[in-house]
């Protein structure tokens, strides 16, 4: 999600890899998958190695986490662009097809605090109590955990926010932080650093994993990229790089697009569906491709058939590294043959200078986000991974050797193997890069409008009835 404090447009130049790597025969690492599901987000701001599942269905992804004591399973959006943990509260007769947490029937809650509060730019948000209680997924059980109970709420979906703990609401407002997901993953012994690698795997996949802990070889291909993050005033708070340009090629010929608002700092951030970038950029490569931009609904549309059979790539540019993606691995299938295209204009009024590679970049991208060394790694991803090979992220800023990714297989892999360990306890990294006092960057960062799946179609469903009249 989307953050509107301003990060610092410092260059940024491709440096050694501070990841220790470590090839085990358990290694400590934590695996967990997440799943693709409908719906449109678009979040200015959203308040690492057990590797989990995540589903994808179209626009965003999603975990299953267990809550309490006995658990009470809660389905919440994954979110690389905010760091609290937050849920609905609810009791069993709640309709809610995400899961509630009832707090009454849980034996190991406890409430900290009522000062829980994340609000959207469209007003909508939530409200409620900073509590601990048990949270669980795969193989992991952390005690006395810190999320947030919204009592009220706007939306029936929470979020997993595994951003910098400096990012949370709690710290942001009167500088009480706690361990969120990835930190608290190595305060209690799972991993070695607060460290994540996220692979989304391609457009036509449901399903994608994290890995928190640790990199799996066989997704990706090539090498891994190291880019600095940028930090605001010395404070690191933001997963973000920044973004070189961005350009368009057809047949591998270059098509001119405009790149004057670059080099722009830009957020990884998995829990927004497409990817914002500056205006002119993003209608010069609508208008490359042959979309048509719908101003007040935000989108552009392209006929899905000839998208797909096209050789355009768009071609994101970083400091020694440059990512092609296929256009039909940029589209959002809609209706009567459409599909919306993953790329918006974002004015630098709106986005701060800041700007968002959301899960139509991310999907064909392996990430590596090195909280602990502020670091980005980035390579191409592999779609049709062989077998898994894990290797455990150390701790230290000591090089790393180049590990090389995993060619291409000739068929797709069908398992989803779970590789746990559990090391001795370790202590979590806060994310500050500095301890610098500043009031800055204390503004209260709010997410933007969030979209439901219905509203993009319904977007795109008005769109393509103007295109048939």
């Amino acid at each position: 999600m989307r953050n509107t404090l301003l990060l610092s447009l410092a260059c940024l130049a491709q440096s050694t890899s501070a990841l220790t790597l470590h090839e085990r025969a358990q290694p400590a690492t934590v695996q967990y998958d997440i799943h693709r599901r409908q719906g449109l987000r678009h979040a200015r701001h959203k308040r690492s190695a057990p590797e989990t599942d995540i589903d994808n269905e179209e626009t965003y992804y999603a975990i299953t986490l267990n809550l309490g004591t006995p658990s009470q399973a809660v389905e919440v959006i994954l979110d690389t662009g905010s760091s609290d943990l937050w849920v609905n509260a609810g009791n069993s007769s709640s309709d809610n097809p995400y899961g509630v947490f009832d707090s009454s029937s849980s034996s190991t809650f406890k409430v900290v605090n009522d000062e829980f509060a994340i609000m959207y730019v469209d007003g909508s948000g939530a409200i409620g109590d900073y509590v601990t209680d048990t949270v669980a997924f795969g193989n992991v059980t952390l005690t006395d955990f810190q999320f947030g109970l919204a009592e009220e709420s706007s939306t029936q979906q929470g979020v997993c926010g595994i951003g910098y703990a400096s990012n949370e609401y709690a710290d942001l407002r009167n500088d009480e932080g706690y361990a969120n997901l990835p930190e608290a993953l190595v305060n209690q012994g799972y991993i070695k650093s607060a460290a994540y690698s996220l692979w989304l795997d391609d457009i036509d996949a449901g399903e994608g994993t994290i890995l928190f802990g640790g990199i799996n070889t066989a997704k990706y291909t090539g090498s891994l990229h190291t880019l600095p993050i940028q930090a605001e005033q010395g404070e690191y708070s933001e997963l973000a790089v920044n973004l070189s340009g961005v350009h368009v090629t057809k047949a591998g010929k270059s098509i001119s697009v405009n790149n004057t608002a670059f080099p722009a700092v830009s957020v990884l951030d998995s829990g927004t569906s497409l990817t914002y970038l500056p205006t002119g950029t993003a209608m010069d490569i609508i208008g490359a491709v042959g979309g048509e931009y719908y101003e007040s609904q935000g989108l552009a549309v392209l006929k899905c058939d000839a998208a797909r059979k096209s050789d355009y790539e768009i071609v994101f540019a970083f400091s020694g590294f440059n990512l092609s993606i296929p256009l039909s691995d940029m589209l959002l299938e809609a209706s009567l043959g459409y599909c919306a295209l993953g790329v918006a204009p974002e004015s630098e009024t709106a986005s701060g200078g800041i700007y968002l590679l959301g899960d139509t970049f991310l999907r064909s991208a392996y990430v590596v986000y090195d909280l602990a060394n502020n670091e980005i790694h980035l390579a191409k991803t592999n779609t049709n991974p062989g077998p898994d090979h894990v290797l455990e992220i150390g701790t230290g800023a000591t090089a790393v050797p180049q590990v090389t990714g995993t060619p291409n297989t000739q068929t797709a892999s069908a398992a989803t193997a779970t590789a746990t360990g559990k090391s001795g306890s370790g202590s979590g990294s806060s994310g500050k890069g500095s301890d610098s006092d500043s009031d800055d960057k204390k503004e209260n960062w709010a997410p933007a409008l969030r979209t439901d799946f219905a509203s993009l179609f319904a977007s795109v469903f008005f769109v393509t009835l103007l295109l048939a009249l």
